[in-house]
């Protein structure tokens, strides 16, 4: 039997909800990667199925989405090498490779910047400051507060990004250190 919710974290999402929530957004995405093609809703329709008939748990918002998007990205290029073989032009997939990458690094920035405003207002700034590239040394000048100060807030961020987004957390971090 299949189930009507898909469960993320703890919770479980009315399937019907997250489909009005994340279809658009994908649908625009596997647009941009397809140039276009009318054969976008078809391909994100597909993967919605599948979410919702492999009854697989996600850990959180951001494992769900991230699920999304590279699902809607292979399921892009998969379609791309179908119709490049027939066509015999494969020079187009180097290019949705970028653009899938560039598209889901924005996703990760969005999201990085929405869980860094749940931090209280010093931990914030702190981590802010942080992000910008100032030293311990320099952040505690700045905000005219102590080195150790400066280091237990930053701990606190740190610890409350990672409890709230586990492990997707780092790598999100890890994007947005990329860039």
């Amino acid at each position: 039997m299949i189930r009507h919710y898909i469960k993320i974290g703890n919770t479980e999402h009315a399937f019907k909800n997250l489909f009005m929530d994340f279809y658009a957004s994908q649908v625009l995405f596997a647009r941009k990667l397809l140039s276009g093609e009318a054969h976008a809703q078809d391909i994100v329709q597909d993967i919605f199925i599948k979410v919702l008939e492999s009854q697989t748990e996600f850990s959180n918002e951001i494992a769900f989405k991230s699920y999304l998007y590279i699902s809607t990205r292979n399921a892009c290029i998969d379609y791309l090498r179908r119709k490049n073989k027939i066509l015999g032009d494969v020079s187009l997939l180097g290019n949705v490779e970028a653009e899938a990458t560039e598209v889901m690094k924005e996703e990760a920035f969005y999201l990085l910047e929405q869980a860094i405003t749940t931090l209280p207002a010093q931990s914030r700034r702190i981590f802010e400051l942080t992000l910008q590239g100032l030293s311990i040394h320099d952040i505690a000048a700045e905000l005219h507060i102590s080195e150790n100060t400066v280091k237990t807030l930053k701990q606190r961020a740190y610890k409350a990004l990672r409890n709230r987004f586990g492990d997707f957390f780092m790598l999100i971090a890890f994007l947005f250190f990329q860039s």
